[in-house]
């Protein structure tokens, strides 16, 4: 049994129990009393101890068995194990022998802190020097450096382009190209080729025109970048012209067929050279505008704007597992900090706690033992009180108001084991 439940829970159920038991016992040794009694017994000559008191004086026995079984191992509990324990403990420890535990202590901090720190360098290490990592570094250095070459060379940052966004040029030159498409494919009809042949032949046109004015354009915006592409733009444009010249042929030819009047024909051949020059035009233009004056610089711009997201992108991948080793590592420093702190305190105080703890145990040892000697003497008189009790309704109930010999002795105290046991001291 644990010195706690005894304090707190046998001392009151031993107590109700026990009182309980008593008035029972007086009850039935009152009426047996009133039984004998009026049979005269036990016998005037008898001078030995009647059965019923020896009955009366086992049942009391037996519960101071009881509180000796209980008792005494709570007892001995303190005694032997926990008082003892403390006292090898207090004997064992003195100032010197906490100085070298805080030493100790000091020196097993400072080893797990600094393998904490070596621990951590070297993971922050790994995760900078990832293969994956240092290929894409020395690729986008690669890049910045060709940047920073080609954006002084040509002394700024940022692209000439005028026409923008990408996609809306992209648009018009399909405009374009599919402002020819149906004109063309009636003309093409008119050769009776197959609807395959007819279809190819239009969009040859289509793709043509287009196709051409994004090259003027660009090689225009770009002239000085070598001395051969003025020459092709005036190839380029030579070249469209006799598209646009021959393409006009045939759309009059067809107007022809269909019996346009030959005043009206020529002047719709002008006109369709016309507009076909001018969709040559809008198209170089737009083109122009499109692109940048080099195409060094642009070229060179994409890729490295391109890359740089894509390090910066994995650049934070790498911050962020930084990041999340650092704070693995403060909370790991933390926590050891704190943990050779409370053990700093702990060893400290360990002294004052020990002799707080001795005086706690032998003050419960000194409590149990006074409760345990005050119930057996408790035991005690209220089995003296049983049998005085049996005695004295025995002798009001007899005819002849004697008393047997046996009765003229003192009544014998019951067995106790507590009352020879000594305190504990703190000394």
């Amino acid at each position: 049994m644990e010195t706690e439940i005894f304090l707190k829970e046998y001392q009151f159920t031993l107590e109700s129990e026990l009182a309980k038991n008593h008035q029972l016992q007086l009850q039935k040794s009152k009426e047996k009393g009133e039984e004998d009694g009026k049979r005269n017994l036990p016998s005037v000559d008898d001078n030995f101890t009647t059965p019923i008191e020896q009955e009366i004086r086992s049942k009391y026995q037996a519960k101071i068995e009881g509180l000796y079984q209980n008792g005494r191992q709570v007892l001995n509990d303190l005694k032997e194990n926990t008082y003892k324990q403390v006292n090898q403990e207090l004997n064992a420890l003195n100032e010197t022998k906490i100085a070298d535990l805080l030493n100790a202590a000091e020196d097993e901090k400072k080893r797990k802190l600094d393998e904490l720190t070596l621990n951590h360098l070297d993971t922050v290490k790994d995760i900078e020097n990832s293969p994956h990592y240092q290929l894409e570094k020395k690729r986008f250095e690669k890049i910045k450096s060709r940047w920073e070459e080609v954006s002084t060379k040509h002394k700024r940052q940022e692209n000439n382009i005028q026409f923008k966004p990408y996609w809306a040029y992209v648009l018009l030159l399909l405009g374009i190209g599919i402002a020819e498409f149906p004109l063309n494919n009636q003309v093409f009809i008119s050769f009776r080729e197959t609807p395959l042949l007819t279809l190819i032949m239009a969009g040859v046109l289509v793709i043509t025109l287009p196709f051409l004015a994004h090259a003027a354009g660009k090689l225009l915006k770009q002239v000085k970048e070598r001395s051969i592409y003025p020459f092709l733009f005036i190839v380029m444009f030579v070249t469209v012209g006799s598209i646009s010249y021959f393409t006009a042929l045939l759309r009059t030819n067809y107007l022809a067929e269909l019996g346009v009047a030959q005043e009206q024909l020529l002047l719709d051949q002008w006109t369709f050279f016309t507009i076909g020059i001018i969709l040559f035009m809008v198209g170089t233009v737009a083109s122009f505008f499109a692109h940048d004056s080099s195409n060094e610089f642009y070229e060179v711009y994409k890729k490295y704007h391109r890359e740089e997201q894509e390090f910066l992108k994995l650049q934070k991948e790498v911050s962020d597992k930084r990041a999340a080793e650092k704070e693995n590592f403060d909370a790991e420093r933390k926590h050891i900090q704190e943990t050779f702190a409370a053990k700093k305190n702990e060893l400290k105080n360990k002294l004052q706690e020990l002799k707080n703890k001795k005086t706690e145990i032998t003050g419960n040892y000194n409590k149990i033992l006074a409760f345990c000697q005050g119930m057996e003497r408790k035991i005690n008189n209220h089995y003296k009180e049983a049998i005085f009790n049996y005695r004295d309704t025995n002798l009001t109930y007899r005819n002849n108001h004697k008393q047997p010999k046996a009765w003229a002795e003192l009544v014998p105290d019951l067995t106790g084991y507590f009352i020879e046991n000594g305190t504990l001291t703190e000394s």
